[in-house]
């Protein structure tokens, strides 16, 4: 077996940091999603456009003067964490305008990306101005995975060498990964490639039905079943962090409990019924067409910004979020810290942020019985 990560968990600086902001209803962490044009087709994915798609849009793009000005807002408003994503950023015609302004203000920017377009010139940039952390989607450790999930031929080699010559620059990066039918097979060398390079993989088995890319797609996408993907998101445990973290996951699994996840892109679970994450409370999202959102994920609520301040888009946002609720039943469930379902999830797989996201559920049920099945023979 390969060397055992240690496993990863969000600092109490940062923990501590969201209850205030979200006690206080401060934008702490913000994400601005430049773009939606990639040089990647993924098959999952939940807002990718072609260029043709963006002209014919009757949103036009936020321009690089509106991006800064939402910067100055939000940062006097009380945003210091900002995420940088698409599509794919580095398509962005202004990107290093943008970066280069947003740095000089202080913010500790992350970036995502593919990596496919990060070459000797764009490490040299990034090493006069750090980012604190690049997050690369890793979609395979082969060409043949990229071609089959993303449509990219010959990409591997140049995720590989970004990879190698940012850690080499002492830029911090992290592999996540987006664990497909197309992609499973490259699953162990993934993992094996994170290792190697001393990087954190985290691969993820659950995928979002791209219900704001086509409103048609709710509860679809092109994904596991609940039961497969309930079986690779425990052996991916198993492999990241070793056989002893594993049976004690399993063991928080039996009794209902495991831990949320932490910062980045992604929420902290919900309580009561009332939507508690930080999406709305403390963190928001800015579409590249000028909606202000909770989450990337959603398609509501969602706020205009273009000709508005951010203060008072902020505030309404806030508004709009605390309307939202879960389903009783998923309030009740005795599962609910298991599947740390939230408003976007059952939005994106029923349509409405009250529905009961069955796909959770089944995949929750499956995880129950591999736990218990897995510790019965482990205990004989």
């Amino acid at each position: 077996m390969m060397e055992a990560l240690p496993v990863i968990n969000e600092p109490k600086l940062t923990s501590y940091l969201f209850s205030k902001a979200s006690k206080a209803k401060m934008p702490l962490n913000g994400t601005f999603e430049l773009s939606p044009v990639c040089n990647f087709s993924c098959h999952m994915c939940y807002v990718r456009k072609t260029a043709k798609e963006v002209a014919a849009h009757d949103r036009p793009m936020m321009t690089l003067d509106q991006w800064i000005d939402i910067a100055k807002e939000a940062q006097k408003a009380g945003m210091l964490y900002l995420l940088l994503t698409g599509g794919e950023p580095f398509l962005w015609p202004d990107f290093w305008k943008l970066y280069e302004q947003l740095s000089q203000m202080g913010l500790l920017i992350s970036i995502n990306t593919n990596g496919s377009l990060i070459d000797d010139a764009v490490v040299e940039r990034l090493k006069k101005m750090p980012p604190t952390r690049i997050n690369i989607t890793l979609y395979g450790a082969s060409d043949a995975a990229y071609h089959r999930l993303c449509g990219a031929d010959h990409v591997f080699s140049q995720v590989d060498r970004a990879i190698t010559k940012l850690k080499a620059a002492g830029i911090t990066v992290k592999l996540n990964g987006s664990l497909t039918p197309d992609n499973i097979s490259d699953f162990e060398a993934c993992c094996k490639y994170g290792t190697d390079h001393g990087v954190i993989y985290e691969p993820n088995t659950y995928m979002y039905p791209p219900v704001r890319r086509d409103a048609a797609m709710v509860g679809k996408n092109e994904r596991f079943t609940p039961k497969e993907a309930a079986f690779y998101k425990l052996n991916a445990y198993q492999k990241q962090y070793g056989d002893e973290a594993y049976k004690k996951f399993l063991n928080a699994i039996i009794h209902h409990y495991v831990e949320p996840p932490g910062l980045d892109d992604r929420c902290i679970d919900s309580k009561d019924g009332r939507i508690l994450c930080r999406a709305g409370s403390a963190s928001f999202w800015v579409t590249w067409d000028g909606w202000l959102t909770p989450c990337g994920m959603m398609p509501e609520p969602k706020v205009e910004m273009q000709g508005r301040s951010f203060t008072e888009a902020w505030h309404d946002l806030v508004c709009e979020s605390e309307k939202l609720k879960l389903s009783g039943v998923c309030r009740d469930c005795p599962d609910r810290k298991l599947c740390h379902s939230c408003a976007a999830m059952a939005m994106a797989e029923t349509g409405d942020a009250s529905g009961i996201p069955t796909y959770l559920c089944e995949m929750v049920r499956n995880m129950k019985e591999i736990a218990s099945e897995t510790l019965e023979k482990w205990n004989d």
